[in-house]
């Protein structure tokens, strides 16, 4: 009798393993969701930045919302949107984007970069985009 108690909790443990792949599925929440924005940030390798160019494709109904010291231009075209930052003083490069899911983020290309005398930087290597997501407060609740 002892040897079928052993097999009793051997297949309840069989059992629970494919629960326990299921509960963490690389498809499931990994952080914030729902409407809020997505702040997004040039990280430069030659300090601060007069303007860029960058490619948005995807996320999900992208609005754009705000920089801080400068202004910010865009235009959406099938699946993408160009942005145009320029800065106000030379700075760091970064802007905010409304969104609809916080959770989808977005692939940012840098397509162009001047400096702070207004000249293209010649070379895009070093460049990388930073995307931080912030849910809104006014929301509530995860997404399904």
């Amino acid at each position: 009798m002892i040897r079928s108690g052993k097999k009793i909790r051997g297949l309840a443990l069989v059992g629970l393993v494919p629960f326990l792949v299921w509960a963490c599925d690389s498809t499931g929440p990994k952080g914030p969701m729902g409407p809020g924005n997505l702040a997004i940030t040039l990280l430069s390798p030659n300090g601060p930045e007069g303007s860029a160019v960058l490619e948005i494709t995807g996320g999900a109904d992208l609005s754009f919302v705000s920089t801080t010291g400068g202004e910010v231009f865009f235009e959406h075209s099938a699946g993408s949107s160009r942005v145009i930052v320029v800065m106000d003083d030379p700075g760091e490069i970064n802007f905010r984007v409304g969104t609809e899911d916080v959770g989808v983020i977005p692939s940012v290309d840098v397509v162009q970069v001047a400096g702070g005398e207004d000249q293209l930087r010649l070379s895009l290597s070093g460049y990388e985009v930073l995307i931080e997501g912030e849910k809104d407060a006014s929301s509530s609740g995860q997404r399904e």
